[in-house]
């Protein structure tokens, strides 16, 4: 979450992390462009972006190596820093894999809306159309009887929850690896019967609100493939990858490949170790691509519509709003996040894996577009993302692993409320069991640990919260700062 300036020229962005693992958490990005206005900015140089990448490599010990991707129109640029593993052996290079998570999830709505140009399905069709039928006629459906649709799967309004209750079977560290077919249907045979025997309890209503689902997108890979008579990776390799020329896009890194493929990493404190590679099995639309610098370059030509693809009117598709997601200024697309810029609309998403983070921001209207990534996760990429699309907007200052101290509950108690950090965009501060926590609109709640007995401080990302006033046992407001900025949010309840 981040200030907006008091500008016209404003960007705002309620953004996942796009991970698709447990660490992965919805948070805010409020972004202000502020200062000049998009046209009279100028992409910093390569010289300048290796910079920026060195910067959050060697100083700020959040990476191994990164690459970022340019697109403007017809010309790519790459530029990469860092090295594939901790002990430095190899560089990044433009042709480096690594996994990008749930940008995945925006390859598999591609694969969606080609299959609705061409006729094979449709967005309003019953998810339960496409799913077997052996058990004895399996159905999904919230508890008024509405079926779920494809386009609720692919627009995160499901209902379905981010993740089944019955994962994982495999470790932490890998958690998709061994969730099969078998465990899918399990799970979507006991929702049945609980959403008939509940009343709801359990349950979302189909369409009601945005709710980010890894579940939601693994299910419709999952069922695209039936559709087609196809398994999902068959699929996307002939409609999508191949279409598109992305020879280094693996959902299955080839052996021959392997020496390409960084090293992924985790931060702990101050310190970069290594992590194990994600493997996917039945919910690999939600996030299980592999990709080199140099590919994602090209795939993000075709999604901003600089070159000529098969696949462009699918995009076309991809890119329209479809409801509400995160916050009323970002609508949601099939996979594609709607953010305001500068009286324009770009397109976002993100991708987090247990080591590797990534940010990838399209602008059709340019013709323009930009993607970093990282073999590291915890530290996502968005910031500099962002400053290379429009460079008014700061780099955030990395903030270093801050310590707690002990606040009684009777003080916690006072700033317990509902805080407007934005129209549309409210704060509810809990407190359970001892401990405050703070979920935003549409996002997961974290935790916040105190610095003092008013100020506090996450640590899932960068950020800042100081409690005003109390009066009558209940805090007036509270001022939040994020990459330098601060911006107040008064109670309102």
């Amino acid at each position: 979450m981040t200030k907006p300036h008091e500008s016209q020229h404003q960007t705002a962005i309620a953004r996942p992390h796009g991970g698709v693992g447990f660490a992965a958490l919805l948070l805010a990005a409020l972004v202000s462009l502020g200062g000049q206005t998009a046209s009279a900015q100028t992409t910093p140089t390569d010289e300048r972006i290796r910079e920026i990448l060195v910067k959050r490599i060697d100083e700020e010990k959040r990476a191994v190596g990164m690459a970022a991707v340019v697109v403007q129109g017809e010309q790519v640029r790459i530029v990469t820093a860092g090295h594939t593993a901790l002990d430095k052996a190899t560089a990044v290079t433009p042709d480096t894999l690594f996994e990008i998570g749930s940008i995945t999830k925006t390859f598999t709505a591609l694969l969606l809306a080609d299959m609705v140009n061409r006729g094979e399905v449709k967005l309003d069709d019953p998810v339960e159309k496409y799913l077997p039928q052996g058990l004895r006629g399996l159905t999904l459906r919230d508890h008024t009887g509405a079926p779920i649709r494809l386009v609720d799967l692919a627009t995160h309004r499901s209902g379905l929850p981010r993740l089944p209750d019955n994962m994982p079977y495999g470790t932490r560290a890998d958690p998709y690896a061994d969730y099969r077919e078998q465990e899918l249907l399990q799970y979507l045979k006991r929702r049945e019967e609980l959403t008939a025997s509940d009343g709801g309890k359990s349950t979302r209503k189909r369409d009601e609100r945005y709710e980010y689902s890894n579940l939601g997108f693994g299910l419709l890979g999952y069922v695209l493939g039936r559709a087609a008579g196809s398994s999902y990776a068959d699929l996307l390799q002939k409609r999508v990858l191949t279409p598109l020329g992305l020879a280094a896009s693996w959902l299955d890194v080839p052996r021959s490949e392997e020496a390409r493929y960084s090293h992924g990493h985790y931060i702990d404190g101050d310190t970069l170790k290594r992590a194990r590679y994600w493997r996917f099995n039945v919910l690999a639309g939600a996030g299980a691509l592999v990709m080199s610098a140099r590919d994602i370059g090209r795939y993000a030509q075709a999604a901003s519509g600089a070159i000529d693809t098969p696949l462009r009117d699918a995009f076309r598709l991809t890119q329209r709003k479809y409801g509400d997601g995160m916050a009323p200024m970002n609508p949601q697309g099939l996979a594609w996040l709607l953010a305001p810029l500068n009286g324009r609309t770009v397109f976002n998403h993100g991708g987090m894996t247990g080591g590797f983070t990534s940010s990838l921001w399209v602008d059709p209207e340019r013709k323009a577009a930009i993607a970093v990534l990282s073999n590291a996760a915890g530290a996502t990429p968005d910031d500099i993302a962002l400053h290379l699309l429009e460079p008014s907007i700061p780099i955030r200052a990395v903030v270093r692993p801050q310590t707690a101290v002990s606040v009684d509950a009777k003080t916690l108690a006072q700033y317990a409320g509902n805080y407007r950090l934005a129209p549309g965009f409210d704060v509810v501060v809990r407190l359970r069991d001892g401990r405050l926590f703070a979920q935003a609109t549409g996002q997961n709640e974290f935790e916040l640990f105190a610095k003092s007995p008013t100020a506090f401080f996450a640590r899932v990302t960068e950020l800042e919260i100081v409690f005003g006033e109390v009066k009558d046992g209940r805090a007036a407001s509270f001022a939040l700062t994020q990459g330098g900025r601060t911006r107040t949010a008064p109670r309102i309840d």
